[in-house]
Parts: C-alpha cells; structure tokens; sequence
C-alpha cells in the first residue's frame, strides 16, 4: 500500500531500462499478440520515436507503474502503446496518479492517443465489462472518444484522447494515428492489417 504519495517519482526510462521493463513485465500484462517484438521496441527506441516512464517509489526504487509511448517528428499527439500498474498496487490511485503527473510532464504534446478494445466485440458478457472498465478508468482522467474506429491485426479498438495542451480537430487525430501506425508497422502489413477510419 502506498501512504504517501509525495515519496514517488516519474522517471524517463534509457533504452536498457524500457527493454529490461519490457521483457520482464510486460509478458505478465500483456497477451502475446499484442506484444511487439523486442527488435522492434529496440529499433523504435534507437530512434528516438519511442519513450518509456516508469513511477518509482524514491526510497527503494522500486517500480510501480510503467508506459510506453510512440512519438514522431511531426505529430503534435503521442500514441500510448502500453500502460500498466504492478499487481499489488492496483485500485490504490496510482494509474490515476501516474496520468495526472504524465500530463503536466508532457508539455511538448497536443495530447494522448488512448485504444481501448472495443466492447461491442469482447467475447463474452466478462470481457465487456472489463472493457468497459477501461474506458471508464481513462474517461476519469479527462479522456474522450475521439470518434475514430480502428481494426488492428483483426482486433477492434475505440479511440480515446487524453488532451494536454489542446483538444485537435478529428482529421489532426486520425492523421497522427495513421501516420504512427505506418512509422510502426511494416508497409507489407499496413494495408492488410490496419483499418483506420473515422467512426
């Protein structure tokens, strides 16, 4: 349990730390197919168009909750590519506390790409509600459906955007999103994989 907040801080992870959370966590919180491979995570971040943060507790560094995010040149909003919270810390406030720190961080965006499994396609009546309380969690934290509906590699998402500085127009969102999908993914998979549209 976490009695004071005051002791955590947010630290811009190096290329060895993301890999090193990557590889050691994210195979707990994420289903294999919606983990990229690590030369591809490696790649991006030699770049300079992926960044990792990490929410440490101070006294004993140790990690709390992690994102990861795709960024290019050009795009004023950044793509959330994976988010998590350590299992013993969850339902204490801390992925809430992470955002609110992450948007007074992240001052050089419009704002924040969010997808969210869409929960008119879960399999069943648990998976919707887990659905749904994921969307529920983000639109807490001031994100909005950004009215853009994708299909990615046979997986339905709603689009979310957590604004910081500005709230873009939809063709500035779907462009930024296009644009981040065609940087991540190889273009013999683009076209038959990634449907992107306004919704």
């Amino acid at each position: 349990m976490i009695n004071n907040k005051e002791d955590l801080v947010i630290n811009k992870l190096t290329k060895e730390e993301l890999i090193s959370v990557y590889t050691t966590h994210s195979v707990r919180h994420f289903p294999a197919d919606e983990r990229k491979p690590v030369s591809s995570i490696s790649r991006m971040t030699e770049a300079g168009r992926y960044v990792g943060y990490g929410l440490y507790r101070e006294k004993d560094a140790e990690l709390l909750c992690y994102a990861f995010f795709t960024v290019l040149p050009g795009c004023r909003n950044i793509l959330l590519d994976y988010f998590a919270v350590m299992e013993q810390y969850r339902s204490e406030g801390i992925g809430s506390y992470f955002l609110e720190r992450m948007k007074r961080s992240l001052t050089n965006c419009d704002g924040i790409l969010i997808e969210t499994e869409n929960p008119d396609y879960a399999k069943d009546e648990s998976e919707r509600i887990i659905r749904n309380k994921r969307i529920s969690f983000y639109e807490g934290n001031g994100a909005y459906f950004a009215d853009i509906a994708a299909k990615i590699f046979g997986v339905h998402y709603k689009i979310l955007f957590l604004p910081i500085l500005q709230s873009p127009a939809l063709e500035t969102l779907l462009s930024d999103f296009d644009a981040i999908y065609r940087y991540m993914v190889p273009q013999e998979y683009y076209a038959a994989h990634i449907h992107i549209s306004a919704s």
